[in-house]
């Protein structure tokens, strides 16, 4: 009942974000089948088979599905793709085009509404919020690209949403926070390594704070609290990326 009145409450607060991404929804629905595939869209495809033979025990296949050039790119973004098309069942090449196409603008959609909390967050102006959603969801290209290519945009909608939970922690500064923190950043970092300069940044400025810990409510207990996250951040991360990989 709590979760649903939360639920609700931010509904009423951000109605604006709801009627905005139902908007793009819809209207992503009307050009769903407007795009085709890029050239790397067979190779991305084969990484989530790939992982999903291997979760479900045919490792010998995953392999060979799996070449040495596409191991830089890790599968979690893929691999519920997989699941979905074989799930539903879908063989025919269109049906397939398209369940990738709106699972991905999906995906894009949900970082634009994180883009909109974080900058909400940032300065408690609604309005600065709607500037920056719109300046996530409106540049043509990336707008474009939200539909088919399933290995950069949904970085960046990863990447948005690993900024909002960063920014979460830092403000709550309680394991649970961190811990949420490292594992968006875990599976950023599986999406792309480039993910590791969030990890980086994160770390460098828990580090900061120990530096400081002393400095604020007698030093032992502060000191104490920030290693905690510290460490629950870096553990939780790790083992996401371990366990994504």
């Amino acid at each position: 009942m709590h979760s649903g009145r939360s639920v609700a409450h931010g509904l009423r607060r951000h109605w604006a974000l709801a009627a905005v991404s139902a908007a793009f929804l819809l209207a992503g629905a009307l050009v769903l089948d407007d795009y085709g595939l890029w050239w790397d869209a067979l190779a991305q495809r084969d990484i989530g088979n790939a992982a999903l033979d291997y979760v479900l025990g045919d490792g010998e296949r995953a392999f060979e599905l799996r070449l040495p050039s596409d191991r830089w790119y890790g599968a979690v973004f893929e691999t519920p793709l997989a699941l979905v098309e074989r799930v539903l069942g879908l063989d025919d090449s269109r049906d397939i085009r398209l369940s990738r196409h709106l699972l991905s603008h999906l995906f894009y959609l949900a970082g634009g509404g994180f883009c909109y909390l974080l900058v909400y967050r940032l300065f408690g102006s609604r309005a600065l919020a709607l500037i920056a959603l719109a300046l996530f969801l409106l540049h043509p290209r990336i707008y474009a690209h939200s539909f088919f290519n399933s290995k950069d945009v949904p970085f960046l909608a990863a990447f948005m949403i690993a900024l909002y939970l960063t920014h979460r922690a830092f403000r709550r500064e309680t394991l649970g926070a961190f811990a949420l923190c490292g594992v968006g950043i875990g599976l950023l970092v599986n999406l792309r390594v480039m993910g590791l300069i969030l990890f980086a940044a994160v770390l460098v400025l828990r580090a900061l704070d120990l530096a400081f810990a002393g400095q604020h409510n007698g030093g032992g207990r502060s000191w104490r609290g920030t290693a905690g996250t510290a460490a629950a951040f870096a553990l939780a991360a790790m083992l996401t990326y371990y366990a994504s990989l």
